[in-house]
């Protein structure tokens, strides 16, 4: 099946995947860069035949930043801007503004370690079934009793990640199968009357295929669009409870998190604009869905802020900006902590660096108007459960000041950064989910 020979593409195992916070990196930075303009253009249709028809039969690898070895990457010397469906109905303009949708959420809880799954060694010890990726990182295969429980804790918003690099074809085509399944889940957070914001997640990152060059764009690009196209198209009828993400944390090629150039910034800026001019030009509810765009790393660093640009749009209101927040990172984890030594205690340095970060937030995006989301927020467990809890109810009462909801990372470890149980009542943190609600409302 082409699917299958998809999904053994050879890539590198993310390092540490079974404990992968989903994009835990110390975000600081001091630097200012202005934003440049983008210079890299967008990709026609028909590039992605010419990336990804190349691919030889078997096994394949994937080169850091690339598409398959063997494949040429899409020749791009022009944009293509994307052009509307024929005879879709648009929607109207009475949609939910993006302010309003951020307003509402206010708490979200992220499906981390589920859908976005990703490494070789899945399809050469499993059969690469839907359920085998869905279970690779330690998690079970998501219940429909889940997002019930969500809203049972009053959680208003669910963001699932998504990985798809393993899931599509040689024409750049996904896998209905996997497609069927994600649209499952879905459904499942409509029927609860959840926000849901779906994304492209690892196809990001230190072993992404998508890359923060203009290089990377310029090869990649039309695959990009491809996927895109499919995913508005599958969702197009959705109500404004569902929003798109356009990808996760998008890193340059010496996978820096905090230190982005400003050729690094111009190509996440135009990925988010391909991304936002594809998914309106499939027209129904896209035509004005909420849309929510990631910084550079999806890091609040000076760099990464100034950089940073909201594409233009068709629709006035409609576009959402995200950045993570593990900060202080000596306070989140031990893990990789050289510079200093890591904390557990919450304190002065900790309350202090939390705030003064939304403070550069509300200045950055406050004075903008741009709606903003914390699309990721958690801390390891150091057997200091108070001492979390008071730093979790400290990034929530300070996205509520700022008018930004944030959505807590839940990678469904116990010891790292879990916090419910997905099929049961054996919570590991409720009262931290607990917290961050009543913090919220």
């Amino acid at each position: 099946m082409k699917y299958q020979f998809l999904r053994k593409l050879s890539i590198l195992l993310i390092s540490g995947c079974l404990l992968c916070p989903g994009g835990c990196g110390a975000q600081s930075g001091t630097e200012d860069t202005a934003p440049a303009a983008a210079t890299v253009s967008a990709a026609s249709e028909s590039d992605t035949q010419t990336a990804l028809s190349d691919v030889p039969r078997g096994k394949v690898t994937i080169q850091q930043g690339g598409m398959p070895a063997g494949a040429s990457g899409p020749a791009v010397s022009e944009p293509a801007a994307a052009q509307p469906t024929a005879d879709v109905p648009t929607a109207t303009l009475s949609w939910e503004s993006a302010a309003d949708a951020v307003s509402h959420m206010k708490i979200g809880w992220n499906l981390g370690n589920s859908f976005d799954a990703t490494g070789d060694w899945i399809v050469q010890y499993t059969s690469g079934s839907n359920a085998d990726f869905e279970t690779a990182w330690g998690n079970p295969v998501t219940p429909d009793t889940l997002m019930h429980k969500l809203k049972e804790n009053g959680i208003q918003a669910v963001r699932i990640p998504i990985t798809w690099h393993y899931h599509f074809d040689e024409a750049g085509s996904i896998d209905p199968v996997w497609m069927s399944r994600v649209r499952e889940v879905v459904d499942q957070a409509m029927a609860e009357d959840l926000y849901c914001i779906i994304n492209i997640h690892h196809d990001t990152g230190a072993d992404g295929w998508l890359k923060a060059t203009p290089a990377n764009y310029q090869k990649n690009a039309a695959v990009f669009q491809r996927l895109w196209e499919q995913i508005a198209t599958e969702f197009r009828d959705y109500p404004e409870l569902l929003l798109f993400e356009g990808f996760n944390e998008m890193l340059n090629d010496a996978n820096e998190w905090t230190n982005p150039n400003s050729s690094d910034t111009d190509a996440v800026n135009s990925y988010n604009q391909l991304f936002v001019d594809t998914v309106r030009a499939t027209g129904g509810n896209n035509a004005a869905r909420n849309l929510v765009c990631c910084t550079y790393a999806a890091a609040h660093s000076q760099k990464a802020l100034s950089g940073f640009s909201m594409p233009a749009d068709r629709v006035s209101g409609h576009l959402i900006a995200e950045v993570h927040f593990y900060s202080p990172y000596e306070f989140i984890t031990d893990e990789g902590v050289t510079w200093t030594s890591p904390i557990s205690s919450y304190n002065d340095h900790v309350e202090n660096t939390v705030d003064t970060v939304f403070g550069e937030l509300k200045d950055y995006f406050g004075s903008r108007s741009i709606p903003l989301i914390i699309g990721e927020f958690a801390a390891d467990d150091k057997q200091n459960t108070q001492d979390r809890i008071q730093w979790y109810t400290r990034v929530v009462t300070d996205s509520m000041q700022i008018g930004a909801a944030c959505f807590l990372w839940d990678n469904g470890n116990g010891y790292n950064m879990g916090h419910l149980d997905r099929t049961g009542s054996n919570d590991s943190f409720p009262e931290i989910v607990a917290a961050c609600v009543e913090a919220a409302n």
